[in-house]
C-alpha cells in the first residue's frame, strides 16, 4: 500500500519531526518553532510514560530543508517531569539559541514548578546536548510555588525576556516578567500583572514589545489584553483588553483542556491582534488598531474550520493576519479508555485586520485522530519569517495513537493567491450583527433553499433570525449559522 499525502495548497509536504512512535492514547504534543536566517528550531513535549519523557528539540541550518536528530534535555530529578517547551533565537546572532520549559515536582496532591532556561552559543554545535547550559529563571524557590508556561522573546545584544505564571503572588497566579542581558546568566524581575492570569505570549513590532495576558478577575467572564513596553522591555504598561463570557468553565465539550485561557498575540504596523476561544469554543480575535483601551472582537472563519476550535495561533504581515487552529470534524472512536475525535489543523487569513476572513483550509494533509482528554496540549507553532509562514502542529493520522509533531511552510504570496482564487464572500460576526462582504452579487437562501434576499457586490450588515443560511454568488458558497 502506498500513502500519497497532498496538503491543501499552498503548504509544503509535511515533515515528521519527532523520531519516535507514541504508544499512549492521551498524548497530544505542545510544540513551538522559531526561525532567524537559515536557522530554524522546533520543540515539543513527549509524555508517554517512557524514561526519555520531557522536552525535545530539533534544528535545521538550511531554512528547514533538512533537520538534525532530536536533542533531549531531561530533568535531573527522576521524581519530577518537564514540559511546556519554549524556544528563541537571537535576531542579531543566530548561533545563540534559547530553550525554556517547566520542571514539575509533586508532593502528595500538590504539584509545584520551577522554570528552567537553557542556552547554547555554538550554532550548529547545538545539536550536541553537551553544548547547552541550563539553570533556573529568577530565584530558586525550591518548588515552593506552582509555576507554568514560560514564553521567550530574544531582543538581540544577549538580551532575552521570559514570562510565566506563578501563584507566588496570588491564589490563581499572576504573570511575571523577567529580563536577562547576559544570555540568561542572571535575571531581573521587570514586573507582573496585578490580576489573576495564567498565560501570556510575546510579539514585537518595531520598537514596541507586546505581552498578551488573560484576566480571571471578572469570572465567569475572561479578559484578554496586552501590556506594552517602549523601552526595550525595561518597563511595561497595560494598554487594552476585552472580556467574553466563558460559559462557566474553561473546557470545551470535546476537548478537556483549558482551551479558553488562550491569548496568542501578533502585532504589525502599529496594530495588535489577540486570539481567544470564546464560550462556544469558536476562534475569535480581539483587535486593537492603535488607540483606546479596548479590543474589537471578530469571529475567525465563522462558516468553516471545525465544529469546535482550539489552540488558535496568530501571525501578521502588513495589514494581513494569518490564523492557525485545530478544529473538530467528527467523532472518531476510542483508544483504550480515551476518547479520540477526528480533527484537522486549519488556517485562514484576513486582509483587513480581522474584520472579514477567508474560508478555513487545512494545514494538515488530512483530518487526523486527536486525543480529546490529553495529558497536555495548549499551543502549536505558527510564525512568519521574511515572506514565509512556518508551522508545527500535533496529530497522528496513521493509527489510533497521538503525539506526532509535524512541520510545514508556505510562502505568503501563495497563501494570498489561494485566498484570492477561492474566496469571494467573507463573513464575520460582531455583537448582534452579521457582516457580509462580497466582490460580486450574492443571494441569501434559508436551509430549505428559499431565497431570503439578494444583494449587489459590497459590504452589508444583516440582521437575520436564528437558523441556517447559505450565501451564494456565482463563484462561492458559504454556510452561515445564526444561533
Amino acid at each position: 500500500m502506498f500513502w500519497i499525502l497532498v496538503l491543501d495548497a499552498p503548504f509544503s509536504s509535511e515533515v515528521k519531526l519527532s523520531d519516535y512512535t507514541t504508544n499512549t492514547c492521551y498524548q497530544n504534543t505542545e510544540t513551538d518553532i522559531k526561525k532567524v536566517g537559515n536557522t530554524v528550531i522546533a520543540a515539543w513535549i513527549k509524555a508517554s510514560g517512557s524514561p526519555d519523557d520531557g522536552n525535545w528539540l530539533v534544528m535545521s541550518f538550511d531554512g528547514g530543508n533538512t533537520w538534525s536528530g532530536a536533542v533531549y534535555l531531561p530533568s535531573n530529578d527522576p521524581s519530577c517531569w518537564i514540559g511546556d517547551p519554549a524556544i528563541a533565537i537571537q535576531p542579531d546572532n543566530p548561533n545563540t539559541l534559547y530553550f525554556a520549559g517547566m520542571i514539575y515536582c509533586q508532593s502528595g496532591s500538590n504539584v509545584k514548578g520551577e522554570v528552567y532556561f537553557c542556552r547554547c552559543t555554538s550554532g550548529s554545535g547545538c545539536t550536541d546536548a553537551n553544548n547547552w547550559t541550563c539553570g533556573l529563571v529568577g530565584p530558586n524557590d525550591n518548588w515552593g510555588y506552582f509555576k507554568d508556561k514560560p514564553w521567550l522573546l530574544a531582543l538581540g545584544n544577549n538580551t532575552v525576556l521570559v514570562n510565566f505564571t506563578t501563584d507566588k503572588f496570588a491564589a490563581i497566579g499572576n504573570l511575571v516578567i523577567y529580563k536577562s542581558t547576559d544570555n540568561g546568566g542572571n535575571w531581573t524581575e521587570i514586573g507582573r500583572t496585578n490580576w489573576p492570569s495564567t498565560v501570556g505570549y510575546w510579539a514585537k513590532d518595531g520598537n514596541n514589545i507586546y505581552m498578551s495576558y488573560n484576566d480571571f478577575s471578572q469570572w465567569p467572564n475572561i479578559g484578554v489584553g496586552f501590556l506594552r513596553s517602549q523601552d526595550n522591555g525595561n518597563t511595561f504598561s497595560d494598554v487594552a483588553k476585552t472580556y467574553f463570557n466563558s460559559g462557566g468553565d474553561t473546557y470545551c465539550q470535546n476537548y478537556q483542556r483549558a482551551a479558553k485561557i488562550h491569548d496568542n498575540i501578533t502585532a504589525s504596523n502599529g496594530k495588535v491582534a489577540i486570539s481567544l476561544v470564546d464560550g462556544n469554543c469558536k476562534v475569535n480575535v480581539g483587535v486593537w488598531t492603535g488607540s483606546g483601551n479596548s479590543l474589537t472582537t471578530y469571529q475567525v472563519a465563522p462558516s468553516s474550520g471545525g465544529l469546535q476550535q482550539v489552540l488558535p495561533m496568530l501571525a501578521s504581515s502588513g495589514n494581513t493576519i494569518y490564523a492557525q487552529w485545530q478544529g473538530r470534524v467528527s467523532n472518531y472512536g476510542n483508544c483504550g479508555n480515551m476518547t479520540l475525535g477526528t480533527w484537522a489543523t486549519y488556517w485562514a487569513s484576513s486582509s483587513n485586520w480581522g474584520q472579514t476572513w477567508s474560508s478555513a483550509k487545512r494545514v494538515s494533509s488530512t483530518d487526523h485522530a486527536f486525543s480529546e482528554n490529553p495529558f497536555g496540549h495548549d499551543y502549536n507553532g505558527w510564525i512568519i519569517d521574511g515572506n514565509t509562514i512556518y508551522t508545527t502542529w500535533a496529530n497522528d493520522y496513521r493509527d489510533d495513537n497521538t503525539g506526532d509533531t509535524y512541520f510545514s511552510y508556505a510562502p505568503i504570496s501563495k497563501l494570498q493567491e489561494n485566498f484570492d482564487e477561492a474566496n469571494v464572500i467573507y463573513i464575520s460576526y460582531q455583537k448582534d450583527k452579521v457582516i457580509i462582504q462580497s466582490s460580486e452579487p450574492f443571494k441569501v437562501y434559508n436551509v430549505d433553499g428559499k431565497l431570503v434576499s439578494e444583494y449587489k457586490e459590497g459590504k452589508y450588515e444583516l440582521n437575520l433570525r436564528k437558523g441556517v443560511y447559505f450565501i451564494k454568488s456565482s463563484k462561492d458558497v458559504e454556510k452561515l449559522v445564526i444561533r
